[in-house]
Protein backbone atom coordinates (compact mmCIF):
# COMPACT_ATOMS: atom_id res chain seq x y z
CA UNK A 1 0.00 0.00 0.00
CA UNK A 2 1.50 3.46 -0.81
CA UNK A 3 1.64 6.10 1.73
CA UNK A 4 -1.11 8.10 -0.37
CA UNK A 5 -3.69 5.35 0.03
CA UNK A 6 -6.64 6.06 2.18
CA UNK A 7 -7.07 3.57 4.73
CA UNK A 8 -10.09 1.93 7.18
CA UNK A 9 -9.77 -0.79 8.98
CA UNK A 10 -12.44 -2.75 9.84
CA UNK A 11 -12.69 -3.90 13.49
CA UNK A 12 -13.89 -7.90 14.83
CA UNK A 13 -15.02 -7.26 18.98
CA UNK A 14 -15.79 -10.94 18.72
CA UNK A 15 -13.69 -14.26 19.61
CA UNK A 16 -12.56 -17.15 17.55
CA UNK A 17 -13.30 -18.51 14.00
CA UNK A 18 -14.48 -21.33 12.16
CA UNK A 19 -13.69 -21.50 8.37
CA UNK A 20 -14.69 -25.14 6.42
CA UNK A 21 -13.15 -25.80 3.06
CA UNK A 22 -10.15 -24.66 4.42
CA UNK A 23 -7.15 -26.38 2.77
CA UNK A 24 -7.77 -24.55 -0.56
CA UNK A 25 -9.38 -22.13 -2.59
CA UNK A 26 -11.72 -19.15 -0.94
CA UNK A 27 -11.33 -21.41 2.44
CA UNK A 28 -7.86 -20.84 2.49
CA UNK A 29 -8.39 -17.09 1.47
CA UNK A 30 -10.83 -16.92 3.83
CA UNK A 31 -8.69 -18.70 6.65
CA UNK A 32 -5.44 -16.23 5.76
CA UNK A 33 -7.46 -12.94 6.14
CA UNK A 34 -8.83 -13.67 9.60
CA UNK A 35 -5.18 -14.53 10.86
CA UNK A 36 -4.12 -11.13 9.13
CA UNK A 37 -6.75 -10.21 11.50
CA UNK A 38 -5.53 -11.29 15.01
CA UNK A 39 -8.06 -13.90 14.78
CA UNK A 40 -7.57 -17.67 16.14
CA UNK A 41 -9.32 -19.75 13.48
CA UNK A 42 -10.13 -23.41 13.24
CA UNK A 43 -9.50 -24.73 9.81
CA UNK A 44 -11.44 -27.45 8.75
CA UNK A 45 -11.13 -29.46 5.48
CA UNK A 46 -11.85 -33.12 4.64
CA UNK A 47 -7.82 -33.68 4.90
CA UNK A 48 -6.11 -31.16 7.59
CA UNK A 49 -5.05 -27.81 6.08
CA UNK A 50 -1.21 -27.29 5.95
CA UNK A 51 0.06 -25.62 8.61
CA UNK A 52 0.85 -21.51 8.33
CA UNK A 53 4.17 -20.06 9.28
CA UNK A 54 5.07 -16.86 10.53
CA UNK A 55 4.58 -14.62 13.60
CA UNK A 56 0.77 -15.24 13.60
CA UNK A 57 0.86 -19.10 12.95
CA UNK A 58 -0.13 -20.02 16.79
CA UNK A 59 -3.71 -18.40 15.42
CA UNK A 60 -3.87 -21.43 12.90
CA UNK A 61 -5.67 -24.66 14.85
CA UNK A 62 -6.43 -27.00 11.13
CA UNK A 63 -8.09 -29.86 11.39
CA UNK A 64 -9.30 -32.55 9.25
CA UNK A 65 -13.53 -33.56 9.63
CA UNK A 66 -16.11 -34.07 7.04
CA UNK A 67 -18.71 -31.35 7.22
CA UNK A 68 -21.30 -34.34 6.79
CA UNK A 69 -20.29 -36.27 10.01
CA UNK A 70 -22.45 -34.01 12.39
CA UNK A 71 -21.03 -35.78 15.75
CA UNK A 72 -17.41 -35.40 14.64
CA UNK A 73 -17.66 -31.91 13.50
CA UNK A 74 -19.63 -30.92 17.06
CA UNK A 75 -16.99 -32.56 18.96
CA UNK A 76 -14.11 -30.76 17.44
CA UNK A 77 -16.16 -27.49 17.85
CA UNK A 78 -16.80 -27.97 21.09
CA UNK A 79 -12.63 -29.10 21.62
CA UNK A 80 -11.69 -26.33 20.17
CA UNK A 81 -14.28 -23.60 21.51
CA UNK A 82 -12.44 -22.72 24.82
CA UNK A 83 -10.94 -19.38 24.27
CA UNK A 84 -14.86 -18.37 22.36
CA UNK A 85 -15.92 -18.76 19.32
CA UNK A 86 -18.08 -15.51 17.40
CA UNK A 87 -17.55 -15.87 13.44
CA UNK A 88 -18.06 -18.95 11.04
CA UNK A 89 -17.56 -18.82 7.25
CA UNK A 90 -19.03 -21.90 5.56
CA UNK A 91 -16.63 -22.40 2.66
CA UNK A 92 -16.64 -26.33 2.04
CA UNK A 93 -18.47 -27.58 -1.05
CA UNK A 94 -18.47 -29.62 -4.07
CA UNK A 95 -19.61 -29.75 -7.84
CA UNK A 96 -19.68 -32.56 -9.58
CA UNK A 97 -20.34 -31.52 -13.07
CA UNK A 98 -23.04 -34.33 -14.31
CA UNK A 99 -25.42 -31.98 -16.85
CA UNK A 100 -28.84 -32.45 -16.47
CA UNK A 101 -30.14 -36.00 -17.71
CA UNK A 102 -29.69 -38.93 -15.17
CA UNK A 103 -28.33 -37.79 -12.03
CA UNK A 104 -27.83 -40.57 -9.80
CA UNK A 105 -28.80 -40.52 -6.34
CA UNK A 106 -25.07 -40.58 -4.99
CA UNK A 107 -24.59 -37.44 -7.03
CA UNK A 108 -27.63 -35.61 -5.18
CA UNK A 109 -26.61 -36.42 -1.47
CA UNK A 110 -23.18 -35.56 -2.06
CA UNK A 111 -23.84 -32.32 -3.32
CA UNK A 112 -27.08 -31.91 -1.28
CA UNK A 113 -24.82 -32.73 2.19
CA UNK A 114 -21.79 -31.18 1.90
CA UNK A 115 -23.18 -27.74 0.35
CA UNK A 116 -26.20 -27.48 2.17
CA UNK A 117 -26.45 -29.73 5.24
CA UNK A 118 -22.94 -29.54 6.39
CA UNK A 119 -23.75 -25.65 6.42
CA UNK A 120 -26.34 -26.38 8.75
CA UNK A 121 -24.42 -28.54 10.36
CA UNK A 122 -21.38 -26.27 11.75
CA UNK A 123 -24.05 -23.28 12.02
CA UNK A 124 -26.33 -25.34 14.38
CA UNK A 125 -22.82 -27.31 16.69
CA UNK A 126 -21.26 -23.21 16.90
CA UNK A 127 -24.34 -20.99 17.76
CA UNK A 128 -24.47 -21.90 21.85
CA UNK A 129 -20.76 -20.88 21.70
CA UNK A 130 -21.27 -17.79 19.53
CA UNK A 131 -24.14 -17.08 22.23
CA UNK A 132 -21.88 -17.65 24.99
CA UNK A 133 -19.13 -15.31 23.48
CA UNK A 134 -22.01 -12.04 23.08
CA UNK A 135 -21.73 -12.25 19.26
CA UNK A 136 -22.06 -13.67 16.39
CA UNK A 137 -21.89 -13.98 12.82
CA UNK A 138 -21.82 -16.26 9.93
CA UNK A 139 -21.07 -16.11 6.02
CA UNK A 140 -22.36 -18.82 3.93
CA UNK A 141 -20.28 -19.29 0.07
CA UNK A 142 -23.52 -19.58 -1.60
CA UNK A 143 -23.11 -18.72 -5.77
CA UNK A 144 -24.76 -17.09 -8.74
CA UNK A 145 -26.25 -20.39 -9.47
CA UNK A 146 -28.41 -20.28 -6.48
CA UNK A 147 -30.72 -17.98 -8.15
CA UNK A 148 -29.84 -18.15 -12.37
CA UNK A 149 -28.85 -20.79 -14.41
CA UNK A 150 -25.60 -21.07 -15.33
CA UNK A 151 -24.49 -23.21 -18.50
CA UNK A 152 -21.80 -21.22 -20.45
CA UNK A 153 -19.24 -23.44 -20.20
CA UNK A 154 -20.50 -26.74 -20.17
CA UNK A 155 -23.06 -27.89 -22.02
CA UNK A 156 -26.10 -27.68 -19.64
CA UNK A 157 -26.75 -27.08 -16.23
CA UNK A 158 -25.85 -29.40 -12.83
CA UNK A 159 -29.07 -29.94 -11.05
CA UNK A 160 -27.71 -30.57 -7.99
CA UNK A 161 -25.11 -28.80 -7.80
CA UNK A 162 -27.68 -25.65 -8.59
CA UNK A 163 -30.54 -26.43 -6.02
CA UNK A 164 -28.22 -26.87 -3.07
CA UNK A 165 -26.85 -23.55 -3.42
CA UNK A 166 -30.02 -22.37 -3.56
CA UNK A 167 -31.09 -24.22 -0.76
CA UNK A 168 -28.24 -22.38 0.94
CA UNK A 169 -29.97 -19.05 0.14
CA UNK A 170 -32.74 -19.90 2.00
CA UNK A 171 -31.26 -21.47 5.00
CA UNK A 172 -28.71 -18.24 5.08
CA UNK A 173 -32.21 -16.43 5.40
CA UNK A 174 -34.35 -18.78 7.88
CA UNK A 175 -30.70 -18.73 10.20
CA UNK A 176 -30.56 -15.18 9.99
CA UNK A 177 -34.15 -14.97 11.01
CA UNK A 178 -33.78 -17.52 13.87
CA UNK A 179 -30.96 -16.44 15.45
CA UNK A 180 -30.88 -12.52 15.30
CA UNK A 181 -32.58 -12.41 18.65
CA UNK A 182 -29.40 -14.84 20.08
CA UNK A 183 -27.26 -11.62 18.79
CA UNK A 184 -26.37 -13.70 15.95
CA UNK A 185 -26.18 -12.59 12.01
CA UNK A 186 -26.30 -14.76 8.87
CA UNK A 187 -25.37 -13.69 5.22
CA UNK A 188 -24.51 -15.34 2.19
CA UNK A 189 -21.95 -14.35 -0.37
CA UNK A 190 -22.63 -15.69 -3.99
CA UNK A 191 -19.55 -15.58 -6.50
CA UNK A 192 -19.34 -15.40 -9.63
CA UNK A 193 -16.12 -17.26 -11.73
CA UNK A 194 -13.57 -17.04 -9.06
CA UNK A 195 -10.17 -19.03 -10.00
CA UNK A 196 -10.02 -21.56 -6.93
CA UNK A 197 -9.06 -25.46 -8.02
CA UNK A 198 -12.32 -26.20 -7.85
CA UNK A 199 -12.67 -23.96 -11.38
CA UNK A 200 -9.17 -24.90 -12.59
CA UNK A 201 -10.89 -28.43 -12.58
CA UNK A 202 -13.05 -27.61 -15.43
CA UNK A 203 -10.28 -25.51 -17.64
CA UNK A 204 -7.44 -22.73 -17.39
CA UNK A 205 -8.08 -20.09 -14.71
CA UNK A 206 -5.81 -17.29 -15.99
CA UNK A 207 -8.32 -15.90 -18.22
CA UNK A 208 -11.87 -16.32 -19.17
CA UNK A 209 -12.61 -18.69 -22.46
CA UNK A 210 -14.52 -16.65 -24.78
CA UNK A 211 -18.15 -17.67 -24.04
CA UNK A 212 -17.46 -15.76 -20.74
CA UNK A 213 -15.39 -12.77 -21.49
CA UNK A 214 -18.42 -10.93 -23.56
CA UNK A 215 -20.44 -11.91 -20.10
CA UNK A 216 -18.29 -10.67 -17.46
CA UNK A 217 -17.73 -7.07 -17.60
CA UNK A 218 -15.01 -6.86 -15.28
CA UNK A 219 -13.22 -9.05 -18.25
CA UNK A 220 -11.45 -11.51 -15.85
CA UNK A 221 -12.07 -14.07 -12.87
CA UNK A 222 -12.42 -13.27 -9.79
CA UNK A 223 -9.29 -13.71 -7.01
CA UNK A 224 -10.15 -15.99 -3.95
CA UNK A 225 -8.77 -12.64 -1.61
CA UNK A 226 -11.62 -10.67 -3.10
CA UNK A 227 -13.80 -12.92 -1.80
CA UNK A 228 -12.06 -13.21 1.14
CA UNK A 229 -12.44 -9.76 1.57
CA UNK A 230 -15.90 -9.37 1.24
CA UNK A 231 -16.33 -11.94 3.88
CA UNK A 232 -14.50 -9.92 6.39
CA UNK A 233 -16.80 -7.25 5.97
CA UNK A 234 -19.81 -9.11 6.91
CA UNK A 235 -18.05 -10.51 9.33
CA UNK A 236 -17.02 -6.76 10.96
CA UNK A 237 -17.99 -4.72 13.30
CA UNK A 238 -19.24 -2.44 10.42
CA UNK A 239 -21.52 -4.91 9.04
CA UNK A 240 -23.41 -4.92 12.54
CA UNK A 241 -26.61 -4.05 10.98
CA UNK A 242 -26.68 -6.43 7.93
CA UNK A 243 -28.09 -10.31 8.33
CA UNK A 244 -30.53 -12.06 6.09
CA UNK A 245 -28.31 -10.33 3.14
CA UNK A 246 -26.39 -12.02 0.20
CA UNK A 247 -24.03 -10.20 -1.58
CA UNK A 248 -23.12 -10.60 -4.92
CA UNK A 249 -19.29 -10.90 -5.96
CA UNK A 250 -19.31 -11.58 -9.65
CA UNK A 251 -17.21 -9.38 -11.45
CA UNK A 252 -20.43 -7.28 -13.11
CA UNK A 253 -21.97 -11.01 -14.03
CA UNK A 254 -25.44 -10.22 -13.12
CA UNK A 255 -25.50 -7.55 -15.39
CA UNK A 256 -25.78 -8.83 -18.66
Amino acid sequence: MSPSTAHMALTFSGKGAVVTGAASGIGAAVTAVLIDAGIRTLALDLREPEQVSGPRAHLHVPCAVDVRDRRGLQDIVDEHAGEGLSYVVNCAGMLETTGFAGVSQDSWSRALDVNLVGTYNLIDAVTPHMERSGRGAVVNISSIESHRVVALTDPDPTPQYAASKAGLSMLTRTAARALASRGIRVNSIAPGFVATPMAAAHGDTSRLPDSLQRRVPTGRFGRPDEIAHAAAFLLSDQSSYTTGAELLVDGGFELT
